[in-house]
């Protein structure tokens, strides 16, 4: 009799400690990625740029850090009340998407509702036709001469906050719009150096690629010694852009290579291929003379100040895949540019572990409760968003 009930004791003491188990918060359990994508968005103050019913892509966009959003006229204006008339043939040019708008007789409102994924300072650009445009976007207003035919026309730069963004436009007689884009320089992509996977355990070396590139501290990588250096010379790129020419003056310094690119009275684009051998951080020199210079690889991109002679400037670290990378150099008038410097930066799971020292190592998977704690502590560290 007395083995039975302490049985039956034990039984209900496991059962009671197994349901009170299950009833707490399992802040050990391994989190997956998409937890800690889902959290930096919320976090840092991100959401804004979330639609009513975000899925993965949603966070992935902003996260991703690219600005540069298009959209086609005639599915962004309001039907219900605009005056205009939506063609589908090349009555002023060539258009894209399944037509562009057509303004009436008299000057008339045209109203856009759009969504921008990420806030930020962007130039706004649309492909439309007819002077004495009137847009205000943002609280700011513009004035718009675009021709007689279709074409990309810069409207004006405005900071516009991230979330549902409504703007109009006053078109003159017969005017027409086709498309609209706001573009801004990329921001750094905060992603695992292979990309996201949301169904995948997190782990310490997964969240410490994407902690470097938010606080900025990718530069803190160490030099690759066994990586050579690889020096490409600007006067390599043929054909040149118009605006660009060559020349082998050594007034304003001595150039590495023979000759070197330098621009006339007007600004020139020089887009360098650059071949990457494995995909991994490279930081990227260029040997410039100039006010300022823009470099970066695709909508990436960092502005400089230069001096008056040859010498290198420091454009910072990117992200490189494997394979050929396009270089691009803005250089404004009386500018040029020698040679570019590429140098590779040790980039494995164990040297973001190494620098960002979150006390987790690259393989070991990062819990919830563990989660909760970094990420207080990269919020604390954090400043703006790069």
């Amino acid at each position: 009799m007395l083995r039975t009930v302490c049985t039956m004791l034990i039984g209900l003491l496991l059962l009671s400690a197994t349901l009170s188990s299950a009833a707490e918060p399992k802040g050990d359990a391994a989190v997956k990625q998409a937890e800690l994508a889902k959290r930096l968005v919320d976090l840092f103050g991100w959401s804004e740029g979330l639609p009513e019913n975000p899925q993965e892509k949603d966070y992935k966009v902003i996260l991703g850090g690219q600005r540069r959003f298009r959209f086609e006229a005639e599915e962004t204006y309001d039907r219900a009340f605009d005056a205009v008339a939506v063609r589908d043939y090349n009555l002023f040019g060539p258009f894209t998407g399944r037509g562009w708008l057509h303004g009436i007789t008299v000057p008339t409102a045209v109203h856009f509702k759009v969504f921008i994924p990420i806030a930020g300072k962007y130039t706004l650009s649309a492909v439309t036709k007819g002077d004495d445009q009137l847009w205000s976007v943002a609280g700011r207003a513009f004035k718009v001469n675009a021709g007689e035919k279709l074409k990309t026309t810069v409207i004006g730069q405005a900071f516009i906050p991230a979330g549902i963004l409504e703007f109009n436009a006053v078109v003159p007689p017969g005017g027409a719009i086709d498309a609209i884009e706001f573009s801004a320089p990329a921001l750094a992509p905060l992603e695992p150096l292979s990309g996201w996977n949301f169904s995948a355990n997190l782990t310490g070396g997964q969240l410490a690629e994407v902690a470097a590139p938010l606080l900025g501290t990718e530069a803190l990588l160490p030099e690759d010694q066994s990586a050579p250096h690889k020096m490409l010379s600007a006067a390599a790129v043929t054909p040149l852009p118009e605006a660009l020419l060559l020349t082998d003056s050594q007034v304003l310094g001595k150039t590495i290579a023979d000759k070197w690119v330098r621009a006339g009275q007007v600004a020139g684009q020089l887009t360098m291929p650059v071949e990457i051998d494995a995909t991994g951080v490279y930081q990227v020199r260029v040997r410039f003379v100039g006010s300022t210079l823009t470099a970066g690889f695709g909508d990436r991109t960092v502005t400089m100040p230069g001096k008056p002679y040859l010498d290198w400037v420091e454009c910072g670290v990117f992200r490189l895949a494997k394979g050929k990378n396009m270089l691009s150099l803005r250089i404004p008038p009386s500018g040029g540019v020698d040679s570019v410097e590429i140098i590779r930066r040790k980039s494995s799971t164990a040297d973001y572990v190494a620098v960002m020292k979150l006390g987790k190592g690259g393989d070991e998977t990062v819990s919830s409760a563990e989660l909760d704690n970094l990420l207080k502590s990269l919020q604390e560290k954090f400043r703006e968003r790069q």
